[in-house]
């Protein structure tokens, strides 16, 4: 079943006693600012949540593909997934995106 997405910071998000799995790469700003817009455009287009196709992982997916990251299969638990993105890139800790960006 489908229902209203929300893609900015819940409740709780940006508490650390919350935090189960973080990673983070680093952007220079002219990278950074195309990143953001591309958020703003997912946000815009993703009025919608599901727990099996359109759920936090797989947008959370699409970003990370956009910056030229691989990104694992988007069905597993949020802490799973962000321990598995940042070891299927190596930790890497900056990103340039590429030139098509």
């Amino acid at each position: 079943m489908f229902v209203p997405s929300e893609t900015g910071a819940s409740y709780g998000d940006l508490d650390e006693q919350y935090l189960t799995a973080s990673y983070r790469v680093y952007l220079n700003e002219a990278d950074a600012k195309k990143v953001f817009a591309y958020i703003k455009r997912l946000q815009a287009n993703s009025p919608v949540w599901n727990a099996g196709t359109t759920n936090c992982t797989n947008f959370i997916g699409r970003i990370a593909s956009f910056m030229g990251l691989k990104a694992p299969f988007h069905l597993l638990k949020p802490e799973e997934y962000i321990n598995k993105l940042r070891a299927l890139n190596g930790g890497r800790q900056t990103v340039q995106l590429a030139g098509d960006r």
